[in-house]
This record gives structure tokens, C-alpha cells and sequence, in this order.
């Protein structure tokens, strides 16, 4: 009975943040994205295309933001979200104000050289584990410092491992 509930709530969870970023995320035309943000994409993403344009119901009220669940499709959005992408292994959301002021932007690469402050603390951990894999992300708020990320998956004989470090190599997870 209790793995039955456990498995219920699970599933119940999963289909709830399914609806949530269906429900709080609006696909729109290039059209339909106001002039400002447009304009603005161009100038701050020089050589980046847009692939997706979406408007999301979020409020910034003194510093705090609330997602608006009133907001219909059709409606007039104060905030809009931009997938961009430069080549195959380079893309990045960009989050803007009606007006064409950037909230944020998190940056995904593939197939990056972690620095060597990373592969060093890396190989320190995990002698004899040799990075296969890697990827980086980095989050940028506004008026805050940039997070970088780094995802690499080591392997050694036939085991592999995911290991999550920062931009200095401090070990954040592994899996």
C-alpha cells in the first residue's frame, strides 16, 4: 500500500510540472514578439538565430517575481523567452522585459575543454576516470555574478558516472 501511494504521487508530480510548463509558457510567431525585444535580441546575440519565441505570465513586483495564472492565451505578457542557438552545440534562453531589458540568459554549450582548475580537480577525485563527455552551462541573472556549470561523464573500463562541477572544480553531485 505504501509503494502504491508513493508511485501515485510520483506520478501525480510528473504530470503536474508536464501542465505547469505547458500552462505558464505561450509559443508565439516572431510576429507577435514586440519590436523592443526583438531589437534587443539583435543587438545583445549578434550571430545567434532565434528558434523559439514564447511569452510567459511572470509579474516583477519590487524585486520579486510571481507567475500570473490568470493571464489567457491571446493576452498581453510582460515577459518573453527566446531560444537562441549559434551551430549545433551552442544555445541559450533569453528571458526580456516588455521593453527589451534582459532578465536573464542560461547558456548551453557541448563539447567544451572544461578549464584545467576543472579537469585537474577532476582527475584528483577520479584517478584513472577519463572525461568521455562534457557540457557547460552558465546562468546569468540581472545584476548578479554568472553560476557556470559543468556536466562531464567519466568513464573508466566499462563504468561510467556523471560528475557536476562549478567553474573551480569544486565537485557539486555526482551520479
Amino acid at each position: 500500500m505504501k509503494n502504491l501511494i508513493i508511485v501515485l504521487l510520483l506520478i501525480g508530480s510528473s504530470a503536474q510540472a508536464y501542465a505547469q510548463d505547458v500552462f505558464f509558457k505561450a509559443k508565439l510567431d516572431a510576429e507577435e514578439v514586440p519590436a523592443a525585444i526583438v531589437e534587443a535580441v539583435e543587438k545583445d546575440f549578434p550571430g545567434f538565430s532565434v528558434t523559439e519565441y514564447a511569452a510567459i505570465p511572470l509579474e516583477v513586483v519590487d524585486e520579486e517575481v510571481f507567475v500570473d495564472t490568470t493571464k489567457k492565451p491571446g493576452s498581453e505578457y510582460d515577459t518573453y523567452q527566446l531560444v537562441l542557438t549559434q551551430g549545433n552545440d551552442r544555445y541559450l534562453d533569453a528571458t526580456y522585459k516588455v521593453d527589451g531589458e534582459l532578465l536573464s540568459t542560461v547558456e548551453h554549450l557541448k563539447n567544451v575543454t572544461p578549464p584545467a582548475r576543472v579537469r585537474n580537480s577532476v582527475a584528483e577525485m577520479y584517478p584513472g576516470w577519463t572525461i568521455e563527455k562534457d557540457a557547460f552551462k552558465m546562468v546569468h541573472y540581472e545584476g548578479k555574478k554568472a553560476k557556470e556549470r559543468y556536466k562531464l561523464v567519466l568513464g573508466k573500463d566499462d563504468k561510467k558516472m556523471k560528475v557536476f562541477t562549478d567553474e573551480n572544480g569544486k565537485i557539486l553531485k555526482v551520479s
